[in-house]
């Protein structure tokens, strides 16, 4: 954890690494998602598809490591100076990121797995020659709801990036609070 020249504990490298990565993965993947959604089924929406597995699938592998690396690293305190509201929206704006992060994936897998290419293969292509293992055991009927837990999880990451975007924006150009400084690449200020 380092400390700016005003006191504020900063994330470390390794989270700043996993946060900015997967942030960008995040954005990649919501456009991926929205550009194959509207094609028409043929080759060219099953290569967006492939490309939308391996981004989540990517996004599954890192949220995990980022879990593991912030058990490790906790992350530093807030500054005092945040109101309590703030930092119990910070709180559950970041456990339920990481909900996000790990469930998003793992329902679109399940989905994957409960669907007709699992009944002949073991394995979900993705980009570059690469293939993923289907969940074995999961039942067939429950291929819908998998479905609209993805779809409802997709919503509730665009409220949760909207609420954490905002948040960081208010920090960095209303508040000018050394809040923002915590998670570079935001400069460091005095006040």
């Amino acid at each position: 954890m380092a400390t700016t020249a005003g006191g504020t504990h900063r994330y470390n490298r390794g989270a700043v690494a996993f946060h900015w990565i997967i942030a960008m993965l995040v954005l990649v993947q919501i456009y991926i998602g929205w550009t194959f959604a509207d094609l028409a089924r043929g080759d060219a929406r099953t290569e967006w598809f492939n490309w939308h597995k391996t981004v989540g699938f990517a996004i599954l592998l890192l949220s995990i490591a980022r879990l593991g690396w912030r058990i490790a690293n906790p992350p530093p305190p807030l500054p005092d100076v945040l109101p309590t509201w703030e930092r119990t929206l910070a709180l559950i704006n970041h456990t339920l990121f990481y909900v996000i992060l790990i469930g998003l994936p793992l329902t679109g897998w399940m989905y994957l797995s409960t669907g007709k290419p699992s009944l002949t293969s073991a394995t979900t292509p993705l980009v570059g020659g690469l293939s993923w293992p289907f969940i074995p055991g999961l039942p067939r009927g429950a291929h819908g709801g998998f479905e609209q837990a993805h779809i409802v999880l997709v919503w509730v990451t665009y409220a949760l990036l909207i609420l954490h975007v905002g948040a960081a924006l208010k920090h960095q150009f209303v508040d000018r609070s050394r809040v923002a400084n915590r998670m570079p690449p935001f400069g460091t200020r005095e006040g």
